[in-house]
């Protein structure tokens, strides 16, 4: 090929010569351009630009530069695919257009691609034909020749690199300076890769965010073709943004589709319940129907593969491990996964066939996946210290817990994928036997809070996605659940304990009934539907574990002992205080037999049955069992601190129940250092405590101290726990029992009242017949306070009656409804009923209290009224 008259180059093999003279050669040049390839177009493809551009107005702030003629700038647009990069970058091209300057735009997909847009834009400045020859034979390096062109245009113009995903396969083929910033203009890249150390140091990293809510519907309103929505389908159209995550690329794809006349769902709503009801099969038919035009390349960079040829491509650069740990990430909840639940030995044992694993092959396939935008890694920390404890807790994890995050939407892709992959079951094995490598981490350990709260979300998960068909992994969850919800008893998340295992205990009903784990599962609902105040659940379930542990144990088992025991604290609860009682008589009985004292069945045992003389009213014998109890914690090195600090507290209910305030609020005070070592101060152990605390000093006269000490326990309680748990009521029955004692805003008191025994009957919490008296008791006191004596008179009557029914004639509970009775009696005029009455109080209260007790000094001061006076008294009760 002849050039300048003098001189030809001769190309040849990968020789060149130098040929002197007038003598003309003319030779093939053969370059590493495709046969047949035609010259690639330099015009942007404006026939992909959305006619509106939706949520981008911060975007194009920070590219305005680039339209007003900024040069020197080189800006990389970075995300994962379907985030509208090319949208962004047309949008700008579009603009730069209308101004006047000129615009290349190379599709930056492969090298030989890349290469020849190169060339073409160095002819198109002025290059000459012997330069760009040269460039194309070789002889000179195309990315010089490019740049030497760019920084030399007498006009601004703009460069556009659109899809440059693979940059180390471009510096190879053109060379490390390939892509740099020219003062001659603007170049924008955009690329799924966004680590800074592929592109040069002076890029500016550019990030597009996901479309919010707001934006996201209205982005498919507009692409549906809605001129007018009501505010509902507004509403509707947000809804379906936000659960399509503001990936651009699936609200147009829901858009268009919606826009199609003969298309199955054409409403927000109705999409939205069927990605809820078949998510893979809804986007697969939104893809084929929505009216794409394009090559198969096109169409198969829709939602359900668009994520998939990043996963190719990694899988080309020797990181096939990537796409396995897509699939995994998406077993887990859409929040952040600790990076340490992936474990080599795990994904050896489970996913071998999609190996080799080992720590630097799991680091580098997180790095490569963050930098392709499909996952971001960092450091998370949701602790944060409890106010007012007076020691730091030590954590190793204090500065956080290394954790990769995962788009709902990409998870919710690559779960779809995974289903239909032969490596299904490997994949969820791998998920469940992570998360069961932390059943021998002590969830009392402070220095792991920070690690157990990131699990939370995906244990629940766990529970509720594992597939149908995985009998054996469910076994495995059923042990994890267990153990876990050890770590939410501790931090109060009682509501999260109770998901986890109903939702496992309704699965493992698939099991046999002499399966172990089903046994477990049951006997941890049972328990958990007791503690968040399900009673009539618990109790059935428990009645099912007392038969499956019958099944698979003799009746002196740990199993059997430990299902008896629940189902006694649990009838208890309910009301059934003889039936508890004789239960737990039982199980000692067994326990003695085969176990030693200082066993942990024998100390809950022990704690069960104070617990029921108190309830009895049978205080004396209450407390040596409570202190026996107290006793056994101390004997036992490392005993839990949770559990021995429940022990501790009932001993000062006990004692408070016997008139000895002092003592029980130094008993209150122990126990209160001991939660606040271990325990967040939301925790319902903490306000159960508080709530003790409050009542004493109710009864030492603190009215408006320990009202307001009761009105914030209860509005903690109601967020943690909720509106109806009994604790809630509980506290709320206090603060209307302050403002009728002090006499005060009686209507306010009324309808808390009220509100109680709707919510009691709402939740289920109706046989807790002393708090469902409790509360009968105080709406007579106010018919009292108000004057209305002969009812109330009667009304007190009826509640004793149910009260020495149920709890007996002596309980403390009958004789406080014994006393008001007795004072009705005086203020009917009936002076010698009530000194009747009066006296079988005080004789009662004497019995079951002692003499020193502040309700037996009650009772002794209010017979002495009643002797003093002929007429009405004077005192107000």
């Amino acid at each position: 090929m002849a050039a300048d008259n003098a001189r030809v180059y001769q190309v040849d093999t990968g020789h060149q010569v130098n040929v002197e003279g007038d003598v003309h050669v003319h030779h093939h040049v053969t370059t590493d351009r495709p046969k047949r390839s035609a010259a690639v177009s330099l015009t942007p493809p404006f026939r992909l630009l959305p006619r509106r551009l939706y949520g981008r107005t911060v975007e194009l702030e920070e590219l305005a530069e680039i339209v007003h003629g900024a040069t020197g700038t080189l800006t990389v647009l970075h995300g994962m695919g379907g985030l509208g990069k090319t949208a962004l970058a047309l949008s700008i091209a579009d603009e730069v257009r209308r101004r006047r300057r000129r615009v290349f735009w190379i599709a930056a997909a492969d090298v030989h691609s890349v290469r020849e847009a190169m060339l073409q834009v160095a002819s198109s400045l002025g290059a000459s034909d012997s330069l760009v020859q040269e460039a194309a034979a070789g002889a000179v390096d195309v990315a010089d020749l490019l740049w030497s062109v760019l920084d030399e245009a007498p006009e601004a113009w703009l460069l556009v690199l659109d899809g440059a995903d693979d940059p180390t396969a471009l510096e190879e083929g053109l060379g490390t300076e390939w892509i740099r910033a020219s003062f001659g203009g603007a170049v924008l890249i955009t690329t799924r890769v966004g680590s800074a150390e592929v592109w040069p140091g002076a890029a500016r990293m550019t990030r597009p965010a996901l479309l919010s809510a707001a934006d996201g519907g209205e982005m498919l309103i507009g692409t549906a073709g809605l001129s007018e929505v009501s505010r509902d389908d507004e509403g509707k159209a947000t809804q379906l943004a936000d659960r399509l995550g503001g990936v651009p690329l699936a609200l147009w794809l829901a858009g268009r589709y919606m826009a199609m006349p003969a298309s199955a769902n054409r409403r927000f709503d109705d999409y939205r319940a069927a990605l809820d009801r078949d998510f893979p099969e809804t986007i697969d038919k939104a893809s084929a129907t929505s009216g794409v035009r394009g090559p198969e390349r096109d169409l198969r960079r829709l939602i359900m593969q668009t994520w998939e040829l990043s996963l190719d491509f990694l899988e080309k650069q020797g990181l096939p491990q990537a796409r396995t740990l897509m699939r995994l990430l998406s077993c887990f909840a859409t929040r952040p996964v600790p990076a340490m639940l992936l474990s080599p030995k795990v994904l050896t044992r489970a996913c071998g066939a999609y190996g080799p694993w080992d720590d630097a092959v799991i680091e580098r396939s997180l790095n490569a996946l963050s930098e392709i935008g499909l996952v971001d890694i960092g450091w998370e920390r949701l602790d944060e210290p409890p106010r007012g404890e007076r020691q730091p807790r030590p954590d190793m994890f204090a500065d956080g817990v290394l954790c990769a995050a995962v788009h709902p939407l990409v998870a919710e892709v690559n779960a779809a994928q995974l289903s239909r992959s032969e490596a299904h079951a490997a994949v969820w094995s791998a998920a469940v036997r992570c998360l069961g490598r932390f059943r021998g981490v002590w969830p009392e350990e402070p220095s792991h809070v920070n690690l157990w709260q990131l699990l939370v979300p995906h244990v629940l998960s766990l529970s509720e996605r594992l597939p149908g068909g995985c009998d054996d992994l469910l076994r495995h969850v059923a042990h994890i659940n267990a153990w876990f919800c050890e770590y939410l008893r501790v931090s109060g998340q009682y509501g999260v304990a109770y998901d986890i295992t109903e939702a496992t205990y309704q699965r493992s009903r698939r099991l046999a009934d002499n399966a172990p784990e089903r046994f477990l599962a049951c006997y941890t609902h049972a328990d958990w539907s007791w503690r968040i105040s399900r009673l009539e659940e618990a109790e059935q379930t428990a009645r099912e574990a007392c038969r499956l542990a019958a099944l698979l144990d003799k009746p002196h088992s740990f199993r059997v002992l430990a299902a008896d025991s629940l189902l006694a604290a649990i009838v208890v609860e309910r009301g059934d205080v003889t039936t508890g009682e004789k239960l737990v008589r039982d199980i000692n009985a067994r326990l003695n037999e085969a176990w030693p004292l200082d066993h942990a069945l024998s100390i809950q045992a022990h704690h069960h049955l104070a617990t029921i003389l108190r309830v009895r009213g049978t205080l004396e014998e209450a407390e040596e069992e409570g202190r026996l109890a107290v006793s056994l914690c101390e004997s036992i090195p490392d005993f839990p601190l949770f559990t021995e600090a429940v022990i501790r507290h009932e001993l000062g209910v006990i004692l408070w129940h016997r008139g000895r305030l002092d003592d029980a609020m130094e008993v209150f005070d122990g126990v209160m250092r001991l939660q606040h070592s271990l325990l967040p101060p939301s925790h319902p152990s903490i306000l159960i405590t508080r709530f003790d605390v409050a009542s004493i000093n109710k009864v030492k006269g603190n009215l408006v101290k320990a009202f307001l000490e009761f009105k914030e326990i209860s509005l903690i309680e109601a967020d943690s726990l909720g509106e109806n748990h009994y604790t809630t009521l509980q506290s709320r029955h206090n603060m209307a029992q302050i403002l009728v004692q002090m006499g005060r805003r009686l209507d306010e008191a009324e309808a808390i009242l009220k509100g109680i025994v709707a919510a009691r009957e709402e939740s289920g919490l109706g046989t807790r017949h002393e708090d469902v008296l409790a509360t009968k008791h105080e709406l007579v006191h106010i018919l009292s306070q108000r004057g209305k004596w002969a009812k109330a008179l009667r009304e007190w009557r009826r509640i004793l009656d149910e009260e020495r029914e149920h709890l007996g004639p002596n309980h403390p509970s009958t004789l406080r409804t014994h006393f008001n009775w007795a004072v009705g009696w005086a203020h009917v005029g009936q002076l010698v009923v009530a000194r009747g009455e009066m006296r079988r109080v005080l004789s009662a209260r004497r019995h079951t209290f002692g003499d020193d007790h502040h309700e037996t000094e009650e009772a002794r001061k209010a017979l002495a009224e009643l002797n003093k006076h002929s007429g009405r008294p004077w005192w107000h009760v």
